[in-house]
């Protein structure tokens, strides 16, 4: 049976894939001349929101967008219908009103399919066009459902990506600044842990670049597993050195943390020993640590996130790192940190000193070491 007027090929590719009985549409349609082709202006309003409903309509061309509440809902171009869903709450008998705007962006031709069209149906047809209306309103459930996996999906990936980048407490900070939400900077108080590769400097200047970067990235890793593995958080890497945090700021942590910070230095130094016999480097690794009061928040510009930890006891823990002193282990650590490692249950003959030491600024320390 051939199409009525108005009626466009594009209709039937439609009723092809959506329609169990095309053949008998196509006949009503034929038969009822309440469908047909429209043209519509850039920006033109095809329907608002609280309309009643009076019709669908098939994109035959171009593209029309849907909003509600100011919001694009989603685009739909040629092949596709929109208004659909108005019209099975007709055919169900219930009153039908528009909850989207919809907008042609640019040109559009549609197919429009009138409320009434419906009641000029034989009982079998009725079912039938009933049908072909739920089975695009179920495609396009599909394809939200498909769309929010992906969304599911997109969004994990970006927490992996963040994490990659920060750690524990500064990822909340992170998520909250990146949504456009003004983070309060914090006091707290932490277990701040510098480390260096002593004599890395020297070590690279006839190196190839690509070596370098191979030893960088290995010696990073061990330190940063590690200090994951301990509770701890990375703050930042520097060239050949890390810089990571335990928070001790309840009871409990202090109980428990210092140990756990100490370990994990005894570990990295262990490893980083090990990964120099096995590669046969000329270099050492120098770690200092301090316990202190400090600001931790977001201290970056409006283009620019950056997490960290400032104050003074920052500063003190980075001076023991780079205390120098024949006397002094690989492992540098302040009076006030030694305690808490004691009374968090380290035996005291496990440090040596302490060992008067002056750095920068003409500063005297005194360390304990490992």
């Amino acid at each position: 049976m051939g199409f009525g007027p108005g009626i466009d090929p594009q209709f039937e590719r439609f009723l092809e894939q959506h329609c169990p009985d095309p053949e008998l549409i196509r006949g009503a349609m034929a038969r009822v001349a309440l469908c047909g082709v429209v043209g519509c202006l850039p920006d033109e309003i095809i329907c608002r929101r609280g309309q009643r409903v009076d019709g669908c309509w098939l994109v035959l061309s171009g593209q029309v967008e849907i909003r509600s509440d100011d919001q694009n809902v989603t685009f739909r171009g040629a092949g596709e219908m929109v208004g659909e869903q108005g019209l099975l709450h007709f055919l169900a008998g219930k009153d039908g009103f528009r909850t989207a705007d919809i907008r042609a962006l640019g040109s559009v031709r549609l197919f429009r399919i009138d409320a009434a069209f419906q009641q000029c149906l034989s009982d079998r047809e009725k079912l039938v066009w009933a049908l072909t209306l739920s089975d695009v309103v179920n495609l396009k459930l599909e394809q939200a459902t498909k769309g929010r996996s992906e969304l599911r999906s997109s969004a994990a990936e970006h927490e992996a990506l963040l994490r990659r980048f920060s750690d524990g407490d500064a990822l909340g900070i992170v998520k909250m600044t990146a949504s456009g939400q003004a983070a309060q900077v914090q006091a707290r108080r932490a277990i701040v842990f510098f480390s260096d590769i002593a004599n890395f400097s020297v070590w690279a200047v006839d190196k190839a670049p690509d070596v370098v970067a191979f030893h960088l990235r290995e010696l990073a890793a061990i330190q940063i597993n590690m200090i994951r593995n301990a509770g701890g958080q990375v703050d930042k890497l520097m060239g050949d050195g890390v810089m990571a945090y335990w928070f001790i700021d309840t009871l409990e942590r202090q109980r428990i943390e210092p140990q756990a910070v100490t370990n994990c230095a005894k570990l990295i130094a262990e490893e980083s020993e090990r990964y120099f016999r096995e590669h046969q480097l000329e270099l050492g690794i120098r770690i200092g640590m301090h316990a202190g009061d400090v600001s931790f928040g977001d201290f970056g510009a409006e283009n620019r996130i950056a997490v960290t930890l400032l104050g003074a006891a920052v500063n003190t823990a980075a001076r023991y790192e780079q205390a120098k002193s024949s006397e002094l282990g690989q492992i540098r650590i302040s009076p006030t940190l030694r305690d808490l490692m004691v009374g968090s249950g380290e035996d005291p003959d496990t440090f040596r000193g302490p060992t008067k030491v002056e750095v920068k600024h003409g500063v005297e320390l005194d360390v304990y070491s490992i």
